[in-house]
């Protein structure tokens, strides 16, 4: 086979592979850290992830499975939600500090383990033979129709 031909094929081979995903072509296009970034800042904003998704015009599949395969597109995220979280926790802490009631009952409820939940875990283990129950009903009929007020003028 001649050198021109096999880079013919060579280059029809590499047309059929696998085209650049969104986040190669950041890393070609050299805006990989800055997408990064932003992707961060609106996952630090609460935006959902088919927000996020919209925001680089694509759909939220597509960047579910750029995150499977670039670890650092879902670290940002995760970073992101991180932050959010740390936020929080600082606020309720600065509410329990300040003597906030509410606050302190629910950071002892989060943060105090079983013993201040509210949601006790009972076990119940049923022993022994089943038991057949019968209702007992008794009905009361009356003893003719006139006792039940059925008088049309005759009588019994």
């Amino acid at each position: 086979m001649s050198s021109s031909k096999k880079s013919q094929n060579d280059t029809a081979a590499n047309s059929k592979r696998k085209r650049k995903d969104l986040f190669e072509q950041w890393i070609e296009d050299g805006t990989v850290e800055n997408n990064l970034a932003i992707v961060q800042s609106l996952s630090m904003q609460g935006k959902s992830t088919t927000e996020i998704a919209e925001a680089f015009d694509i759909s939220k599949r597509t960047l579910m499975n750029l995150q499977k395969e670039h670890s650092a597109l879902a670290n940002a995220i995760q970073t992101g939600r991180l932050s959010v979280v740390a936020m929080c926790q600082n606020k309720l802490m600065e509410r329990v500090s300040s003597g906030d009631t509410t606050a302190i009952i629910y950071a002892l409820k989060v943060y105090g383990g079983d013993f201040f939940n509210d949601r006790k875990t009972v076990k119940a283990e049923i022993t022994g033979d089943p038991v057949s129950v019968q209702p007992q009903v008794q009905i009361y009929l009356p003893a003719t129709d006139t006792e039940a007020g059925d008088t049309d003028g005759k009588e019994v």
